[in-house]
């Protein structure tokens, strides 16, 4: 076929009749019954003043692309809040141009109109959009180009020769003569061509065509849109497809943070996957480690087909569960629905699976739902301890759900000497200390070579970033490698509030908490030592008699 045809060529009839694309999933309707937007309304998106408003101030966490802290920081600082800035944001934040020192450089001259300078007039031109910088691969094909005097094809072969999968350093040797000479013909001097040709190898880290940023940033758009409208619907939907950038436990703790309540698993209520509605985001028997796929399988269908479950007994029976997964969504408080104790819960598990082998095939019980001597004598009111109750529900999800684990430290978070991360916009340039539990972490390392950490932390108000720089993390890197918490004391930072430039750094000992802990049940009303209750503690308590049980305890 040549050239002539290649506009004028149809394919044959049966090519163009029935849809022949293949798609993995159907294409999302659009102002389906019950949604009043439409996610394609692009117009709409940029116009809309909670989305950019949660952009602009780095609230991103869920949020495709935009959520880890580097990101977050990159958003506040640019103060974006339209399309075309994000679109820049997606691209200068890649690893070629944020290393080549153009990122700082893009958001300086952002910042100050006067700062925004071009290395040779003509680029002006070019680049008035982003500030004289290249951050496209675009930008690099239309200053080799225009700029440098590089035909078309050449300019292509060294976007080729610098960007993904096709990056090669021989090819770059090999244009980089011709550059050089082009741009000796052109008559620029040595320290214009080398810092052009500089900014351009800066790209052969990873670079973005435009388009690429530009679909990044409509996908980070549309995502953000749902965070800042249906936080509890579009956090149970990240938690339930695994997360991103962080662990889970920072998506139940965002969503605190929103305004959103978590509610702990329910045989009665919660489905495989995590659900959201209203503000109100229900943990799924997904979360829930060492419960088989089958078994909560068989829950949630047989609830659907019966209706809920009104005893532990008719929860066995109806869902033949064993002993050890029946005893995992007790612990857990997945049965608190049943409206008993936890204790209460295990003792009557025990009763029923080795006592009345209520789950032998050949158990036939009439009177199944009715409350037994036995049952009766067993129960008790009394719980476990919130400390008990938060240990299970982490060794069950990876994360605590009663309390956030800074509870525990209180008295020293609520200390006039710690500031906030919610109080930091106030403090900017100002030497603080700071508490924080562990997000994630990132170790780079820097031009020199020297290793220096991002640790990032939240507490009970927000989240922050502790920047740990070498001659400091050489002092004390082997503490960073646990969930914290963390005391770090250091400068916040003038031109990112967020960030707190790490002089010191300590963890807060379980040991320092020890006198601190509570009494059994679930509210702060009591201090003193941490009580380890075991079943045979709860058997005895209950035969003893009062007066007794008062010498036992008090002398």
């Amino acid at each position: 076929m040549n050239e002539s045809n290649l506009f004028t060529y149809k394919p044959p009839k049966e090519w163009r009749t029935g849809l022949n694309v293949r798609t993995i999933y159907p294409p999302i309707p659009r102002n389906t019954d019950g949604i009043n937007f439409d996610i394609y309304d692009f117009d709409m998106l940029f116009d809309d003043k909670p989305t950019n408003d949660l952009i602009r101030t780095g609230k991103t966490i869920g949020c495709f692309y935009i959520e880890s802290p580097g990101m977050r920081s990159l958003l506040k600082r640019l103060d974006v809040h339209t399309f075309e800035l994000l679109t820049a944001a997606s691209s200068i934040i890649r690893p070629g141009v944020a290393e080549s020192g153009m990122m700082q450089e893009f958001i300086v001259r952002h910042k100050d109109p006067s700062r925004r300078k071009y290395l040779i007039a003509e680029m002006e031109n070019l680049l008035a959009e982003t500030y004289g910088i290249m951050i496209y691969q675009e930008d690099v094909i239309k200053v080799a180009h225009l700029i440098a005097g590089l035909s078309l094809e050449e300019a292509d072969l060294l976007r080729r020769a610098m960007s993904g999968k096709m990056r090669s350093h021989s090819a770059m040797e090999k244009i980089k003569d011709k550059f050089f000479i082009s741009c000796k013909r052109k008559g620029y001097d040595d320290y214009q061509t080398k810092e052009l040709w500089r900014q351009i190898e800066s790209f052969a880290g990873y670079s973005f065509c435009k388009a690429h940023s530009a679909s990044f940033a409509l996908l980070s758009y549309q995502v953000a849109f749902l965070k800042a409208h249906y936080p509890a619907e579009f956090l149970a939907a990240v938690l339930s497809n695994g997360g991103g950038f962080y662990s889970p436990a920072v998506y139940v703790w965002e969503a605190v943070r929103c305004g959103v309540k978590v509610k702990l698993p329910s045989i009665n209520h919660s489905m495989y996957e995590y659900t959201g509605s209203e503000k109100e985001i229900r943990i799924g028997l997904m979360a829930i480690k060492n419960l088989s796929y089958n078994t909560i399988h068989k829950i949630v269908e047989e609830r659907k087909r019966h209706g809920e479950y009104k005893s532990l007994a008719d929860f066995l029976v109806r869902t033949k569960t064993g002993f050890e997964e029946s005893s995992l969504l007790i612990k857990c408080g997945a049965m608190g629905c049943l409206k008993k104790t936890r204790p209460a819960l295990l003792r009557l598990l025990d009763i029923y699976i080795n006592k009345r082998k209520l789950l032998q095939e050949s158990y036939n019980d009439l009177f199944v739902t009715e409350s037994f001597a036995l049952e009766n004598e067993i129960d008790t009111q009394q719980n476990f301890s919130l400390e008990e109750i938060c240990r299970q529900e982490y060794e069950a999800f990876g994360y605590m759900i009663t309390r956030h684990p800074l509870h525990f430290y209180k008295n020293f978070i609520d200390d006039k000497s710690i500031t906030k991360a919610a109080q930091m916009p106030q403090k900017k340039g100002k030497y603080v200390k700071m508490i924080g539990w562990y997000m994630t972490s990132k170790r780079i390392k820097t031009r020199s070579g020297e290793i220096m950490k991002f640790l990032s932390l939240e507490d009970l108000t927000g989240t922050f970033e502790a920047v740990i720089f070498p001659k400091v993390y050489m002092q004390y890197a082997e503490l960073t490698s646990s969930m914290g918490p963390y005391v770090a004391e250091g400068i916040i930072d003038e031109n990112d509030h967020a960030n707190l430039i790490v002089k010191k750094l300590s963890i807060l000992s379980s040991q320092m908490v020890k006198s601190e802990m509570l009494k059994d049940g679930v509210e702060n009303t009591y201090f003193g030592d941490v009580e380890k209750i075991s079943e045979e503690e709860f058997r005895i308590a209950e035969v003893i008699d009062q007066e007794r049980l008062r010498i036992a305890y008090l002398g």
